[in-house]
């Protein structure tokens, strides 16, 4: 529930927030589309189908709280999804490593943009984003069976 007590710092966004926040729609925007091409494709068991529906939705928040952001602080909202090269998937397994990649690539953007935002209440949101995005790297490491699954105190 931080997106909409983030609503009014947002009004003053600078143009490198903004910049950060498009970065980070185009990034949510890749992974709806990652999760939608997997269910379409049919490669996927349904019960991890339903999982990646959940993280679909999940990313689906996220892009929305963080146009929202754009929006009130005077900017346009990117609409182009960020540019993740599936590789040639025939499996699940082919497609939750793919999953794993994107979700890293994600993660690791919050990561790098939390310290470079103004705006502090926009470096909280991201940081609540990136908690969800890590869950999501457990979840699909886990799902892969990959060793060892907690690696330690550093998970990116």
């Amino acid at each position: 529930m931080l997106a909409p007590a983030v609503a009014l710092a947002a009004a003053h966004a600078d143009s490198g927030d903004l910049t950060l926040l498009n970065t980070a729609i185009s990034l949510e925007l890749a992974a709806i589309k990652m999760y939608a091409d997997a269910v379409t494709a049919n490669l996927l068991t349904p019960v991890v189908a339903n999982v990646t529906n959940q993280f679909s939705a999940d990313h689906a928040a996220h892009r929305d709280a963080l146009i929202a952001q754009v929006q009130q602080g005077g900017g346009m909202p990117s609409t182009t999804p960020a540019p993740l090269q599936p590789p040639d998937m025939k499996t699940e397994a082919d497609f939750l490593t793919f999953a794993l990649a994107g979700e890293r690539q994600i993660a690791t953007n919050y990561l790098a943009a939390i310290p470079q935002f103004k705006n502090r209440d926009l470096a909280k949101l991201t940081a609540s984003i990136l908690g969800v995005d890590a869950t999501h790297i457990a979840l699909l490491t886990e799902a892969l069976k990959q060793s060892p699954p907690y690696p330690g105190g550093f998970l990116l």
